[in-house]
């Protein structure tokens, strides 16, 4: 809301004089807070949503245990969203240790146990992954076997079976719980299938089991990275380009959208262009948590990156024994 005062500056555009107190949020209570935090994370992953943890980030700030359980909202839930939140800026280790809080009466347990797997996954603890997953099994045993499936890089025919049962059960399942879990084996038997280079099958998969709105950034990387390694770039981009001219574009789509214009042979550099832009802000910033992503990108399509801050990138990549090989450049 502007008041009615304006101003016309030199070069003729007019502008208005926003009042600080006009500015300010409306006042919530926390278990406002907390509705306003899961709808936000209901949609987070999806395309172009990803700003929406930057207000997640607002909305946490000054949340603790004991105001959330005052006001009769369950501190579990609260630190499975704080966890979440760690987990997508990479602060892996930090993830576990709040999802560790999670007690096996909770509600959340289960889904934190999946997170648990994931987060131990990421930072290569394989044991602890594996431990995470058996934590479950008294209590859903056929959810244990699939998060141990996720683990693994193949699923093999026993665990793509398991994997299929698990869509065919959940597939009438509307519920919060049922789609993310349905999402999740989507998720691992689509990345399970890439890994084996049956790059038809992926395809296949999300055109029997998901709505195409429903698709996550992960997804979406899945599906389109299946089709540039079957030599169709053409169908990536007719897939992600209205991704890419979205308000807030995720810049692991840009990528892809920038190898599929590469591997065309196109004249035009248009996504080329705009990864470049979008990498190297990220370096600027030092986002750690896009290290695997730009990784790819100078593995790929980027150019000149003798002349960036590969030292800093170096180490990050290093670090982390991401696996994608440089064919350009000298990055590795």
């Amino acid at each position: 809301m502007a008041d009615t005062s304006w101003s016309e500056p030199d070069d003729n555009a007019v502008v208005a004089r926003w009042n600080k107190e006009e500015l300010k949020p409306l006042p919530q209570t926390f278990a406002q807070r907390i509705e306003e935090i899961r709808q936000h994370f209901t949609l987070a992953d999806k395309p172009g949503e990803s700003w929406r943890y930057d207000r997640i980030y607002v909305l946490m700030d000054g949340l603790t245990a004991q105001k959330i359980a005052a006001s009769g909202v369950g501190a579990d839930e609260l630190t499975y969203y704080r966890a979440r939140l760690l987990q997508h800026r990479h602060e892996f280790a930090r993830a576990a240790a709040l999802l560790q809080k999670i007690d096996p009466g909770s509600v959340f347990f289960s889904s934190a146990r999946l997170m648990m797997a994931q987060v131990y996954g990421e930072q290569n603890q394989q044991k602890a992954a594996r431990e995470a997953c058996v934590s479950i099994m008294l209590e859903q045993s056929d959810l244990a076997a699939v998060c141990s499936i996720g683990l693994q890089e193949t699923a093999g025919s026993a665990g793509h079976g398991i994997l299929t049962a698990q869509l065919e059960r959940l597939s009438s399942d509307d519920s919060p719980q049922g789609r993310s879990l349905t999402a999740w084996a989507l998720y691992h038997k689509a990345k399970s299938y890439l890994n084996e280079g049956k790059y038809e099958q992926v395809e296949a998969l999300y055109q029997r089991w998901s709505d195409d709105a429903l698709l996550s950034v992960a997804d979406l990387v899945n599906r389109s990275e299946a089709l540039l390694r079957n030599d169709k770039p053409a169908q990536v981009t007719s897939l992600l380009q209205r991704y890419g001219h979205e308000d807030y574009p995720d810049d692991a789509l840009i990528v892809q959208l920038a190898r599929a214009e590469q591997q065309s042979e196109s004249a035009d550099f248009y996504w080329r262009e705009y990864a470049e832009e979008r990498i190297t802000q990220r370096i600027k910033r030092r986002d750690t948590s896009y290290s695997e992503l730009i990784s790819l990108y100078f593995s790929t399509v980027g150019k000149n990156a003798e002349s960036r801050n590969l030292s800093w990138l170096s180490q990050v990549n290093n670090a982390q024994k991401y696996q994608y090989v440089a064919v350009q450049g000298d990055l590795l």
